[in-house]
């Protein structure tokens, strides 16, 4: 249940060789403000153990490659995603689900994803 970090490197030297290269060197601006924002957004879920550092890193990647507005939207799905998948799973499972210290776990990695594709069809359906 980790994300390996040479993934998340490589994530983000190709957002950043994006950027530069389509924006100049204003995308190297925007690159590291998009790719702080869901550190500082998300910082306390971190410290609350509700999210790890793992799927922080997994949306400041995604966050390179997409708009500031972009990536408030890529949040929002992926948490409600997150919802959707941990309430299936309650319903599923009848509020029996894989526990470890009490606590429900879902891969939110799999939400990010959910979120990314919702973010990235609702840009093409927008631009049409």
């Amino acid at each position: 249940m980790r994300i390996s970090n040479r993934l998340i490197v490589s994530g983000l030297i190709w957002g950043f060789a994006l950027r530069i290269m389509g924006e100049g060197s204003a995308g190297a601006v925007h690159f590291l403000v998009n790719i702080s924002i869901p550190v500082i957004l998300l910082f306390l879920l971190f410290q609350l153990r509700a999210l790890g550092a793992g799927d922080i890193k997994l949306l400041s990647v995604a966050g390179g490659f997409l708009t500031a507005g972009q990536l408030m939207y890529l949040i929002a799905a992926t948490f409600l995603s997150a919802a959707i998948i941990g309430a299936g799973k309650l319903v599923y499972r009848k509020g029996i689900l894989r526990q470890r210290e009490g606590k429900t776990l879902i891969h939110f990695s799999l939400a990010i994803l959910i979120g990314y594709l919702i973010t990235i069809w609702g840009c093409v359906i927008a631009q049409n």
